[in-house]
């Protein structure tokens, strides 16, 4: 019985310890995600400043 209850105190820690790494992961792909979406929106922003501040000059 000694082996029965070790096993599973040792699977629960295990499957706690892979929640917070599947948890770190997620954190990592979304800040990814988050840091390339601003990227693009910065780009798009510099992007439509650039071109309306020459369309309103060449007016």
């Amino acid at each position: 019985m000694a082996n029965k209850y070790s096993k599973s105190n040792n699977s629960s820690k295990n499957k706690e310890l892979r929640t917070i790494e599947d948890y770190q992961e997620r954190q990592k792909r979304l800040n990814k995600g988050a840091k390339i979406m601003a990227i693009i929106l910065i780009a798009s922003m510099v992007v439509f400043y650039v071109l309306s501040a020459g369309l309103t000059l060449f007016e």
